[in-house]
């Protein structure tokens, strides 16, 4: 078959991928100016990690935090549950803890370590009894803890969105409670400035795009990057283009559906990239984007089990994984989780050159059997 991309194909992409930047440059409204300078957590299946793929902080079974150093498995340092790790940055590792009341505090750890360098308390948010971390469950009502937190200079932004849900008969879940907030704090005063309220709004996934004569686009799998524990893959499709930071990526299936080809190009301006060309060299029936952005998952339409996981730079194979349930690549390894034979989740550190295994590490245990009805 001709390489996708080629003369008048081409052309009519070109255009209207630069309609579309045109139409978004109208409606949309200018970037926050402030933006560019926050330091984003680097999310690995179960925790996060430094920008190096040095040191991970990494959920326990009992929702405490684990430091481990990434190179080996070894755990370098704990934290008691009810905690959650949020960024590890400048040799700092910042962990959410909860302590007795329930009463909040942000720790800052030696990252190596876990000498602690100064704890800020947070009493200023202000939280009803029932917003834990530990996400406590009695009855038909259990609480959603999440949180989320960024790094600008000498001031750490957590916002957090917590929620109280309850099954009600046969309908489904609702929200009975709820409680939105952005926590700055001062990482040299100590002074914490609460705004109440949602905290900013995350970047979309995908933007819509318009279909281009001859090419067939397929939707594709992606999650937004977080520390939910992910427990079977891949996620949900996601309509139109990819959003990856300043570029956006679309996938074309071949007729056999044997080739991805990547188109790749800026927003705004539309700037187009030349198509990045994945020789599967099988039917491909999923296309799934890492938590990274930077690797794509092909699931082998013959054998749902196995994922090929491919570089969206150079369009090499790196290796193959049975029944990922997510999957991210930072540093020079390859993390990925899975479900065990007992139902427990356990997180796996791969070497992507010979796909050896180099340590792994259960991070939830299986569910205890069902109790009786609720009432």
């Amino acid at each position: 078959m001709p390489m996708i991309g080629e003369g008048g194909r081409n052309r009519a992409f070109a255009a209207a991928i630069l309609a579309l930047m045109l139409l978004g440059a109208q409606l949309s409204a200018p970037p926050d100016p402030g933006t560019d300078r926050f330091e984003e957590p680097v999310y690995i299946p179960a925790g996060v990690s430094d920008s190096d793929g040095t040191i991970g902080c990494l959920v326990t079974p009992q929702g405490g935090v684990e430091a481990v150093d990434l190179a080996t498995g070894r755990s370098r340092w704990r934290v008691s549950p009810p905690a959650r790790a949020l960024l590890v940055a400048g040799g700092r590792a910042f962990v959410l803890e909860e302590g007795a009341g329930p009463r909040l505090r942000l720790a800052a750890y030696a990252a190596r370590t876990g000498k602690l360098s100064r704890a800020y308390d947070l009493a200023a948010l202000g939280l009803p009894p029932w917003a834990s971390l530990a996400e406590r469950g009695e009855g038909r009502e259990w609480t959603v803890f999440e949180v989320a937190a960024r790094l600008a200079g000498g001031q750490l932004e957590v916002s957090y969105d917590v929620t109280r849900r309850q099954v009600s008969g046969f309908a489904g879940p609702s929200v009975v409670d709820r409680v939105q907030g952005v926590a700055r704090v001062d990482l040299d005063s100590g002074r914490v400035d609460l705004t109440p309220g949602p905290g900013p709004a995350p970047p979309p996934l995908s933007e819509a795009m318009p279909p281009v004569p001859g090419v067939r686009f397929v939707a594709a799998h992606a999650r937004a990057p977080g520390a939910t524990l992910m427990l079977a893959g891949p996620p949900a499709n996601v309509d139109g283009a990819l959003v990856v930071g300043d570029r956006r990526l679309a996938f074309e299936l071949s007729a056999d559906a044997r080739v991805v080809v990547v188109h790749r190009w800026s927003a705004p301006g539309g700037g187009r990239e030349p198509p990045l060309r994945l020789d599967h060299g099988q039917a491909t029936d999923a296309v799934w984007a890492t938590i990274d952005r930077r690797h794509v998952l092909l699931r082998r339409a013959n054998d749902q089990r196995w994922h090929d996981l491919y570089s969206l730079e150079t369009g090499t194979a790196i290796l193959s994984l049975e029944r990922p349930a997510d999957v991210a690549v930072v540093g020079p390894r390859v993390y990925w989780t899975s479900l065990g034979t007992k139902g427990e989740l356990v997180l796996t550190a791969t070497a992507p050159t010979s796909g050896r295994r180099l340590w792994r590490r259960i991070v939830r245990n299986p569910d205890p059997p069902p109790g009786p009805p609720i009432p």
